[in-house]
């Protein structure tokens, strides 16, 4: 899985070993990357570490093909790894440099792993799973940075043509939109209250008047993963707490 080294990538690291995955932590970020399989291996699962930028459109293919170097297959593939861009911008005020960075790693870089490893699953046979990490931002007009939200925006229809794509090689791709969740790149100076003020008012309140945790949204994507969920293909499943409905 991509943007392993933090956040949501963590917890769904952990929890799809806990369910018995052999996890690829895939970060540009080496050492968080390390830490996490780390954790991983220290509760007596498997994990691998992998350091790659992922905004190197070069480095995707030799990724892909060093994992099968190293596992021979791959069953599930989540694009986790994301970024905003840093700093607030709208539709008048954004740089071509903030636009190539957040859509290289936000939509460039989910296309390329879905190629590379989409091919390997139809090749070798028996189906899989892809995930991609949207956001509420892709629904709504207000607090939502304009080239994320395009860039998530985005990310849904490459779900859904994806899911039409790979249906007749049994690969079920779906999408998982979080709202405001407790991560590192959401972090806020003012802790939990801050959360609590942005999620019970304003453009953020959801129903619920609960922000996610990291374990929320992860417990969602490790569902899609599951043979439970196999009927399930080309939606996106909102974590928001009712934000987007």
């Amino acid at each position: 899985m991509t943007g392993g080294a933090s956040g949501i990538g963590r917890a769904t690291a952990i929890a799809l070993a806990e369910v018995g995955a052999r996890v690829v932590v895939v970060d540009r970020d080496s050492a968080g990357a390390e830490r996490v399989a780390g954790e991983i291996e220290q509760a007596g699962l498997d994990a691998t570490a992998y350091a790659v930028d992922l905004g190197d459109a070069d480095a995707i293919d030799p990724l892909v093909s060093a994992i099968l170097g190293e596992l021979g297959r791959i069953d599930i593939l989540v694009n986790c790894a994301g970024v905003t861009g840093g700093g607030r911008h709208n539709v008048l005020d954004f740089s071509l440099e903030l636009y190539d960075t957040v859509m290289s790693i936000n939509l460039r870089a989910p296309f390329l792993m879905t190629r590379a490893v989409g091919r390997h699953m139809a090749e070798r046979g028996g189906g899989g799973r892809i995930v991609n990490l949207s956001s509420s931002a892709a629904f709504r007009a207000t607090s939502s940075p304009a080239v994320y939200a395009a860039s998530k925006a985005a990310i849904n229809g490459l779900t859904r043509a994806s899911a039409a794509d790979l249906a007749p090689h049994d690969v079920n791709v779906n999408a998982v939109a979080p709202g405001m969740t407790k991560t590192p790149m959401t972090a806020h100076p003012g802790g939990d209250q801050a959360y609590e003020r942005l999620v019970s008012s304003g453009p953020l309140e959801n129903l619920l008047h609960r922000a996610s945790e990291a374990e929320d949204v992860a417990n969602a994507i490790v569902f899609l993963c599951l043979p439970e969920s196999r009927q399930i293909t080309g939606q996106v499943l909102h974590t928001s707490a009712g934000l987007v409905v």
